[in-house]
C-alpha cells in the first residue's frame, strides 16, 4: 500500500468537466464555486457548494462539472487516502 499525503488542486470554469477513474476513497473539497458530481453505478447526483466536500465511495468513473463559477473558477482540492499502489488517474478534462 502507498500513502499519499499531499492534496492535489484543480480549477474548472462553467461547463468544464473532469473525469476521475480509480479514485475510491478520495475526498473532493470545493473551496470556491459550485460543482455537480456523478459516480458510475450511483443513481443519485450531487451538487457541492463552497466549503462542501464529498468522499468517493465506489469504483468507476466520477464526473465533476463546474456549475457556478467564482471569479477564478470552481476551485477544489482532491485529498487522497490510503489506496493501493495503482492509486487513481485523471481520465480526461473537457
Amino acid at each position: 500500500m502507498n500513502l499519499i499525503t499531499d492534496a492535489l488542486q484543480a480549477t474548472l470554469h462553467i461547463g468544464q468537466t473532469l473525469c476521475l477513474r480509480d479514485a475510491l476513497g478520495m475526498e473532493i473539497r470545493v473551496r470556491e464555486g459550485s460543482l455537480w458530481l456523478t459516480q458510475e453505478r450511483d443513481a443519485q447526483d450531487y451538487v457541492i457548494g463552497t466549503g462542501g466536500s464529498f468522499r468517493i465511495d465506489r469504483q468507476g468513473a466520477v464526473l465533476l462539472t463546474a456549475l457556478l463559477s467564482a471569479p477564478k473558477g470552481v476551485r477544489m482540492d482532491f485529498v487522497p487516502c490510503r489506496v493501493p499502489a495503482r492509486s487513481f488517474r485523471f481520465a480526461a478534462a473537457y
